[in-house]
């Protein structure tokens, strides 16, 4: 049946099918629908893989493609630069549509597609566009660059079928996910068709491992412990991160702030829309103090302006980028975490994330009934966290835990670092993945 599909969509043409797959998902169907088929599909891959890895072993090289939506899940930084210096591999980044499903609005998504590329730019990636701008069409990046190996950013159909896992299975794909998983969603963390159709699930700990083993399709028979590649800059006492916070005239205690952007379903963990006035005041109350920045979640913007409307949701942004002790982020975050103080969150992943960077932690949590959302090993990262249930109490933090500096859960949070997070053999991820690649082609 899915040589039917392929078959049609070759037929009808990219741009038809484009349209059509806002509203059908039909390869999810057609692959999804039953265990036994997603084996099937499963088994077939891995026999495709192996004969890519025979392919690859005599040619001694590989292209290496990394699809990209948005600055803010770009985790590969340290790996694209050991396959730039490498002789044997040729690394090229891709910028691909993002939310194309959600809310889906041609016009932000190139402004997104814009601002990665010129993330992309800054970097000084070899990168090239998804959309032929000069052309104004889609680009067939499969036929253009026919890619060896492919590394995907998200593991969600919310880009053009076309750049996502399924017409990339005769290479060997992998994915690091943009987030440690540390709650109880283990659907979307393993049992989707990509993860068991991946050539090689890059995961961080025993514990991720653990749960990929008893969701995954096909058992977990794919992944690899490397470490956490997003914080591998954390983990590097000699890594110099650039200031990437406004200037003021003295000093000033570094807060971020990181709503989610689940304001309207799901888990809601979010408090945005109760606190986002009061944390405005507190920037303002506590001036000559601390500066924060605004760290929204990718997502919550689209949300925001589904129910305030697109001019009272950038009058909000904007607040926060022109005041004084403010700043708005919305890109990779590894040098403001490294040079902050201190986080006040609600969010999923950074529960985990801002451990790497060892410093006092504020989880702003709704009711108790969040705890129940999280794993047995996001309850371990989340009782490293100080708990704020209201606006009083996350001022308690700011003013007790960061401003006065008293902060009796730093032993406990170090030593957590020390036992569960920082790699045990001091072997780096990205020189995990990077000796991956290079078992794979032979080298």
């Amino acid at each position: 049946m899915t040589k039917l599909v392929d078959k049609i969509k070759q037929f009808v043409g990219i741009s038809f099918w484009d349209s059509v797959y806002k509203a059908f998902t039909f390869r999810d169907f057609f692959i999804a629908a039953s265990s036994k088929c997603l084996l099937r599909k499963v088994s077939k891959v891995r026999k495709t893989q192996k004969q890519k890895i025979e392919q690859l072993q005599k040619q001694g090289r590989a292209r290496v493609l990394f699809f990209l939506q948005t600055p803010s899940v770009w985790k590969y930084d340290a790996l694209y630069q050991k396959l730039e210096a490498s002789e044997y591999f040729e690394p090229l980044i891709v910028v691909s549509p993002y939310n194309v499903h959600l809310n889906y609005d041609k016009e932000e998504c190139f402004r997104v597609m814009r601002q990665t590329e010129e993330f992309a730019r800054a970097r000084g990636y070899n990168y090239v566009s998804a959309y032929n701008w000069e052309k104004n069409k889609w680009r067939d990046i499969k036929k253009d660059y026919k890619p060896d190996i492919v590394f995907f950013t998200k593991p969600y159909k919310d880009t053009l079928p076309q750049y996502h896992i399924y017409n990339f299975t005769d290479a060997l794909t992998l994915y690091v996910p943009y987030g440690i998983n540390c709650m109880n969603l283990y659907h979307n963390n393993y049992e989707l068709p990509f993860q068991s159709l991946l050539w090689k699930l890059l995961l961080e700990t025993d514990f991720q491992k653990y749960y990929a083993a008893q969701y995954e399709k096909s058992h977990g028979d794919n992944v690899e412990i490397v470490g956490a590649l997003a914080e591998e800059k954390l983990m590097q006492e000699e890594y110099e991160a650039k200031d990437v916070w406004k200037p003021q005239g003295k000093r000033k205690k570094r807060i971020i702030w990181a709503p989610h952007h689940t304001v309207d379903y799901l888990f809601n963990f979010s408090n945005f829309l109760n606190y986002c006035e009061d944390m405005l005041k507190l920037a303002e109350k506590y001036q000559d103090e601390i500066q924060i920045a605004f760290k929204p979640h990718p997502v919550l913007k689209f949300k925001l302006i589904n129910i305030w409307g697109q001019e009272e949701t950038e009058d909000y942004y904007n607040r926060w980028a022109n005041l004084a002790n403010g700043q708005i982020e919305q890109g990779d975050y590894i040098d403001l975490f490294k040079t902050s103080d201190a986080m006040i969150h609600d969010s999923g992943s950074f529960t985990v994330e801002y451990l790497y960077a060892q410093k006092p932690v504020l989880f702003q949590i709704r009711d108790e009934k969040v705890k129940e959302e999280f794993n047995s090993f996001g309850q371990m990262c989340l009782d490293q966290h100080y708990l704020a249930y209201s606006i009083e109490e996350t001022e308690k933090f700011i003013r007790e835990v960061v401003i006065a500096g008293k902060d009796p859960k730093k032993e406990a949070r170090e030593q957590f670092y020390k036992d569960y997070l920082y790699p045990q053999d001091g072997i780096m991820p990205s020189e995990k993945i990077f000796n991956i690649l290079k078992t794979a082609i032979g080298k």
